[in-house]
C-alpha cells in the first residue's frame, strides 16, 4: 500500500503510529493477533497455570505455549513472564517501523502501562506448602520494563504508569505528550500483563467471571474473562518520520483522558467520564461524530459496564439525524488484558484501517435490546471503508481514556 499524506489538526504537532507489535492469546505478533481477530476466533479457554477448581469459572485468556517457547529466541530471560511479552512487542514494533535500520540517533522512551506489574511472579512462589518465593521482584513494579532497552536502544525517559485499565491508553497519550513538548523523537508506547491468581480471585469475588465466554453488549451477558499480553506502538512526528524515510502505519489525531470518582467497582451510571473523553477527542481533532468509522469499545462483557458504555457513547455519538454508531469488542475473543488492553486494542485498530474491515463482536447472540441506538457488528465482522476509529478504555475506580486514530496508509494488510 502506497503512503498517503498525514493529515493532522492545524497548530497541532503531527503524531503518527509507525510500528506495532503484539503477543496476545492469539499468539506471538501483531499477525496472529489480526488473523483472530479478523476470523472472529474465541481465544480464550481453560487455565493451566494454576489451579481454578475452588473459582465458578475455569477459563481465562493465555498465551498459547508454542508462542512461550519462541520467547526465548526474542528476549532475554526474566521472571516476569510480563516483562518478556512487552519486550517482544516493542522488540517487533521497532523492526516494523524500520528503526534497526536507520542511520543517526533518535531519542528514544518508553511509556508503559500495567496494572499488576511483576506481582504475578509472586504466583510462581505459592504452593501448598505455603510461600516460596525468593527475592523481592515481584514487589518491584518497575522491573516491567527491565528487558526493553535490552532489545530497542533507549536513552531517554522511562516510564512506568499504573491507571487502572485504562492504562494503556493513557501510556499513548503520555509519549504524544513527551513528542510534542520535544523531550523524545520516539516513543514506545506499551501495556502488558500477566495473568494471575491474585486478579482471578478478585474478579470471582466481585461475581464478574463468565462461565463460558465474555458476550460484550449482549444480552445474555454474565462476566468478562481475563487474560494476558502484552502491545506496543511506536509513535513519531510526522515530520521525524518523513526526515528518517519512514512510513506513517496510522495518525494518532486525538486522545482525551477523564475520571468520575463515583465508585470504586461500578462505573458512574451516566458515563459522563466516557462522553468527557470521547467529547475531547473530537473537539481536538477537529471531527465530527459521523465520521467515526468503528468504535472499538472497551466492552467487556460485565452487566453493568457494557450498559453504561453503550449509553455513553450514544450521548456522544448519536442523536437524531445521525447514524448509529458502528460498535464492537474485541474481549469476547481475546479476554481481558487489563493494562494491556487498550494498546492491544489500538493495534487492532491500525490493522482494521488498513484492511478496510470493522472486527465483529464475536460471541453475541442476542443483542441487549438497550443497545439499539448501536451498530452492532455482526460476529462475522463488516467488510467497509476505516478512516476513523475510536478505541475506548476504562477501569475500576473511574479511570476513562479514548484515543482517535486516522488511516495514513502504508501499512500492508496483515
Amino acid at each position: 500500500m502506497m503512503a498517503t499524506a498525514v493529515e493532522c489538526p492545524p497548530g497541532r504537532v503531527g503524531i503518527v503510529v509507525t510500528g506495532v507489535g503484539a503477543v496476545s492469546p492469539a499468539g506471538l505478533g501483531h499477525r496472529a493477533l489480526w488473523d483472530a481477530v479478523r476470523g472472529g476466533r474465541v481465544t480464550t479457554g481453560p487455565v493451566t497455570r494454576f489451579d481454578t477448581s475452588r473459582h465458578p469459572s475455569h477459563r481465562a485468556g493465555e498465551i498459547p505455549r508454542s508462542a512461550l517457547s519462541r520467547l526465548d529466541s526474542i528476549v532475554p530471560p526474566h521472571r516476569s513472564l510480563a516483562a518478556r511479552c512487552l519486550a517482544a512487542a516493542a522488540a517487533e514494533a521497532a523492526h516494523g517501523a524500520g528503526l534497526t535500520r536507520t542511520g543517526g540517533r533518535a531519542r528514544t522512551g518508553v511509556f508503559a502501562g500495567t496494572v499488576m506489574g511483576t506481582r504475578p511472579v509472586l504466583d510462581h512462589g505459592i504452593t501448598s506448602a505455603g510461600l516460596t518465593a525468593e527475592g523481592t521482584d515481584w514487589a518491584e513494579p518497575a522491573r516491567l520494563l527491565d528487558l526493553v532497552p535490552e532489545v530497542v536502544p533507549v536513552d531517554g525517559p522511562v516510564v512506568l504508569l499504573a491507571s487502572g485499565c485504562s492504562v494503556g491508553g493513557d501510556a499513548v497519550a503520555c509519549g504524544a505528550a513527551a513528542i510534542s513538548e520535544g523531550e523524545v523523537d520516539v516513543a514506545i508506547c506499551g501495556g502488558a500483563e500477566e495473568l494471575s491468581q491474585e486478579v482471578f480471585a478478585m474478579f470471582t469475588t466481585l461475581r464478574a467471571l463468565a462461565p463460558d465466554v465474555a458476550r460484550p453488549f449482549d444480552g445474555d451477558r454474565l462476566g468478562m474473562q481475563p487474560a494476558e499480553g502484552a502491545a506496543v506502538l511506536i509513535l513519531e512526528s510526522a515530520e521525524h518520520c518523513a526526515a528518517r524515510g519512514g512510513l506513517p502505519l496510522a495518525v494518532l489525531l486525538a486522545h482525551g483522558a477523564a475520571a468520575d470518582a463515583y465508585h470504586l467497582t461500578r462505573p458512574r451510571p451516566t458515563g459522563d467520564a466516557l462522553v468527557e473523553a470521547i467529547g475531547t477527542c473530537l473537539r481536538d481533532a477537529g471531527r465530527a461524530p459521523e465520521e467515526i468509522d468503528w468504535v472499538c469499545a472497551h466492552g467487556t462483557g460485565t452487566p453493568a459496564s457494557d450498559g453504561v458504555e453503550a449509553r455513553a457513547i450514544v450521548s456522544a455519538l448519536g442523536g437524531p439525524g445521525r447514524r448509529r454508531p458502528t460498535v464492537s469488542s474485541l474481549k469476547g475473543m481475546l479476554g481481558h488484558t487489563q493494562g494491556a488492553a487498550g494498546v492491544l486494542e489500538a493495534v487492532v485498530a491500525v490493522l482494521a484501517l488498513a484492511a478496510g474491515h470493522i472486527p465483529g463482536n464475536a460471541t453475541l447472540r442476542r443483542p441487549d435490546p438497550a443497545c439499539a441506538d448501536l451498530d452492532l457488528v455482526p460476529p462475522q465482522g463488516r467488510e467497509a471503508p476505516v478512516a476513523t476509529v475510536l478505541s475506548l478504555a476504562f477501569g475500576l475506580g473511574g479511570g476513562v481514556s479514548a484515543l482517535l486514530l486516522g488511516a495514513a496508509g502504508g501499512v500492508d494488510e496483515a
